[in-house]
């Protein structure tokens, strides 16, 4: 039987509920159980809430993890690994435990009701883009161009509003356990 390619995947990670950090380092490990490779996490980002709904401050980070699980797959175990963190249904763009998204599977596109990769709205989102700059400096997001005009194109008071406040070290530990686990 012919093993599964691998494919690098970009991921977005924010929590504004309970222990934020903690949620995040969570959700990392049990995506590494699930069967992902962490390959590099940006520091960690504190944000306003995106959206329009009263909430805290997100934490947030950009995860370069490598995989051979297809896009639904990836999907269904981030909304599990979500889930098992404690995120429970409500608001859109609403206060969550845990938010995971798919944000770009290098190689490809994809496109269904329930999942669009590159993601749909990640060029627009300071909170996004530049902890995914932090992992690849010259990134292109097809269809949209290089993420670095595409930051600079946002409001400043957007970029400005995404802070840093944990390094990677805080989180290295946790790409170098998920190499050993899996």
């Amino acid at each position: 039987m012919k093993a599964m390619a691998e494919h690098e995947v970009y991921l977005s990670l924010g929590s504004n509920l309970g222990d934020r950090a903690e949620n995040l380092r969570q959700g990392l490990r049990l995506l590494a159980q699930g069967g992902v490779q962490l390959q590099a996490i940006s520091r960690v980002y504190q944000t306003a809430p995106w959206g329009g709904v009263p909430q805290p401050d997100f934490y947030n980070l950009a995860a370069l993890v490598s995989t051979d699980l297809p896009p639904p797959p990836l999907l269904q175990l981030a909304k599990a690994v979500e889930q098992k963190v404690g995120r429970q249904p409500g608001l859109r763009w609403g206060a969550r435990v845990l938010d995971i998204d798919i944000l770009l599977y290098k190689e490809l596109t994809f496109s269904a009701e329930w999942l669009k990769i590159p993601h749909v709205d990640m060029h627009r989102r300071a909170f996004v883009l530049i902890p995914l700059l932090e992992l690849a400096p010259q990134l292109e997001i097809p269809g949209r161009g290089r993420a670095a005009q595409l930051l600079a194109a946002l409001p400043p008071a957007e970029r400005m509003g995404v802070v840093p406040v944990l390094d990677l070290p805080d989180f290295k530990p946790l790409v170098e356990a998920a190499s050993t686990e899996i």
